[in-house]
């Protein structure tokens, strides 16, 4: 067998039948192999962030909610989704990313073939664990490419390329705001490229991905003994990027008591390792995002006055893919192209009408949610799904019948109320108190309230927004 990188491969699989042949596949590579559960999926979230894997097989019971959980926290997490032979659940699963799609029953050829091209992609990639070398972050010349044609297509993002070209050399801490997929991390990688620091490493990690106390650790290390389970020291991001750029993605996401020992490492440039007894210096251009409003966040004393005055000293505001259409062919164009080498398909343009109809959809997602679309496409090559499913997306945004009592705020009840709009009302005050009552208990740490009431994520933003849950009053 030819030479090739060694992976860690963690499997989240349920069917002896299935797990067996996906470890004897591992083990004849001679890969390191690792199994958890797959449901529920925190513990899978958990491990991943420990044992920090080069690829996740995941098996799905019918329900796409793990795979957009795993997405959610990892998205440049290569997936392979073990799954029932189903179309939706198909496209669902490249929507979300996964990188195969694996079937019952599970033939020996047909599973080595469809891993030897996952296997194959990570190759050339680094090690998820390994340290840096000195220049293993340096961005790679697509990302370099991106920079043109996601930067300067449209007279807002031409300021914003005058902005980061102005702030690369400097020093300074740069804040970077938008929506989710509007393209922050490119431009933190920009700011990074075109700065003297381009020769050092250049480390990423989204404080919402990982639970605080992991936060801790990945961010300033441990010494060998500091908690159960530390057989040996670890450097943090803060170590492995000395002398380049460290980006904290999600910033407004931190928990309070880590925010204060980062405003130490950006103040003094110096932090203790968990259970160290002394301080480690470092040289670190630090740069953040959100896509909150962290004035509010301040507001709500769920973020600290002092760290949002320190990290705010250049704020660079990406603009949402709605406000900038004239991109959009554009983008389309160079993803089609990209994901056609990726995936060695023939490239089959998109008809007129079809490029129209997106050009004119709102892209919620942004460019994160287009090059996933666009991605799809090259693997499915069926535009009519895609144009279906934007179509009910457009639908629900705009919808002709009137919200569900539950959802909307109920009116007042005058003269003589059924049952059942009696019920709805009493069901809709319920749930806001509720709401209400876990923000408060959690400090308005949306994240963990979502946890404990066990809803997502979004779904717990849309009902504060729509039920108009307050931080006071």
């Amino acid at each position: 067998m030819p030479e090739h990188k060694q992976i860690k491969a963690l499997l989240a699989v349920s069917r002896p039948a299935v797990s067996g042949p996906l470890r004897a596949y591992f083990h004849a590579r001679g890969d390191s192999v690792e199994e958890v559960s797959p449901s529920p999926v925190d513990p899978v979230v958990e491990r991943v962030s420990v044992l920090r894997p080069d690829l996740v097989v995941l098996e799905l019971d019918g329900s796409i909610e793990a795979l957009e959980t795993m997405h959610r926290c990892f998205r440049t997490l290569p997936v392979v989704v073990f799954a029932p032979t189903s179309p939706e659940i198909a496209f669902a699963a490249a929507r979300l990313g996964a990188v195969e799609i694996l079937s019952f029953p599970l033939g020996s050829d047909e599973l080595a073939s469809k891993l030897n091209r996952v296997t194959a992609r990570l190759a050339d990639a680094p090690s998820r664990d390994a340290a840096p070398s000195r220049n293993a972050g340096n961005p790679s010349n697509e990302v370099l490419e991106d920079f043109p044609r996601i930067f300067s297509s449209s007279p807002r993002m031409m300021q914003i390329h005058d902005t980061i070209n102005k702030v690369a050399n400097t020093s300074a801490t740069v804040l970077i705001r938008g929506e989710s997929g509007v393209g922050k991390e490119i431009a933190a990688r920009m700011i990074y490229a075109l700065s003297e620091r381009s020769h050092g490493p250049y480390i990423k990690l989204n404080c919402a991905a990982i639970p605080g106390d992991l936060l801790e650790s990945e961010l300033f290390g441990y010494e060998s003994g500091a908690f159960t389970g530390a057989v040996r020291s670890k450097p943090g991001k803060f170590e492995l990027a000395d002398g380049g750029t460290l980006f904290l993605d999600e910033i407004g996401e931190m928990e309070p008591r880590l925010q204060a020992k980062l405003l130490h490492v950006l103040q003094d440039g110096q932090f203790s390792r968990l259970g160290a007894k002394g301080d480690v210096a470092v040289d670190v251009r630090v740069i953040c995002a959100t896509n909150q409003i962290l004035e509010q966040r301040v507001a709500e004393g769920s973020f600290r006055e002092d760290l949002f005055y320190r990290i705010n000293v250049i704020t660079i505001s990406v603009p949402p893919l709605r406000e900038r259409r004239e991109e959009i062919p554009i983008l389309i164009r160079y993803f089609l192209e990209r994901y056609a080498r990726v995936y060695q398909r023939t490239l089959v343009p998109l008809d007129p009408k079809v490029l129209d109809f997106l050009c004119d959809y709102s892209w919620p997602g942004n460019i994160r949610e287009l090059e996933n679309l666009c991605k799809r496409y090259v693997i499915v090559g069926d535009p009519t799904q895609i144009v279906r499913e934007l179509s009910a997306h457009k639908k629900n945004e705009n919808p002709v019948q009137p919200p569900q009592p539950a959802e909307t705020a109920p009116a007042s009840i005058a003269g003589d109320p059924s049952l059942l709009e009696i019920g709805h009302r009493a069901a809709w005050l319920a749930e806001r108190a509720a709401i209400r009552e876990m923000l408060v208990e959690t400090r308005w740490n949306r994240r963990e309230a979502a946890r404990r009431l066990k809803v997502s994520y979004k779904a717990l933003l849309n009902k504060i927004r729509v039920m108009e849950v307050e931080s006071k009053g």
